[in-house]
């Protein structure tokens, strides 16, 4: 389960009495017992499938350039980007050239697989007008306005032509290019072992 849920995981503990046995059934009409029953199975959960537009789809590679490796000849990292993020550069705002990454024959040739890499990453979130659709909680039958809200993530690098550029700048630049009243972003650091 989510971390969300931890206040009741530490309140179904509570419920187990001091001499031990079994801790007591509570209606699923509150959502502690709700959330009860469903920890316990006797309320199953159906997600239902998400959505075509929610769905990932396949990964493209692309090469970027690490942040660690602020060389203009060192070997460009593989690095993957959904199709469905891929897809939403107009809706974002974002472009590739922005992003730093490429996925020319070229660039393609010379990267290569560095392991314990993990690309710095933006994710772009849109913002959906309104207050929300009334939706019922799955876990706890508590009722909560869902955004439904879109996000797309990138990763990104330094650019070859300005290797002054660095992390902070980047960010700057992001931040930038995806100005608008319905869009956010944050940010991951690069992970390079």
């Amino acid at each position: 389960m989510a971390k969300r849920f931890k206040n009741f995981k530490t309140a179904l503990k509570l419920l187990v009495p001091l001499n031990g046995g079994e801790a007591q059934d509570l209606p699923d009409t509150s959502p502690l017992g709700y959330y009860q029953a469903v920890v316990s199975g006797k309320k199953k959960v159906e997600y239902g499938n998400r959505a075509a537009s929610s769905q990932p789809g396949s990964l493209i590679i692309y090469a970027l350039m690490p942040f660690a490796e602020p060389d203009a000849d060192a070997a460009t990292a593989k690095v993957t980007l959904s199709k469905r993020s891929e897809g939403a550069t107009g809706t974002t705002g974002i472009s590739m050239s922005v992003l730093n990454i490429v996925k020319t024959a070229t660039e393609m040739n010379d990267a290569v697989e560095i392991y314990g890499f993990v690309p710095a990453k933006a994710t772009i979130t849109i913002k959906t007008p309104g207050d929300g659709t009334p939706t019922t909680s799955k876990q706890t039958g508590r009722s909560y306005k869902d955004d439904s809200n879109a996000s797309y993530t990138y990763p990104f690098g330094m650019n070859k032509s300005a290797l002054t550029q660095g992390y902070k700048a980047l960010k700057n630049a992001i931040i930038n290019a995806i100005k608008a009243d319905n869009r956010s972003v944050s940010f991951t650091p690069e992970i390079y072992r």
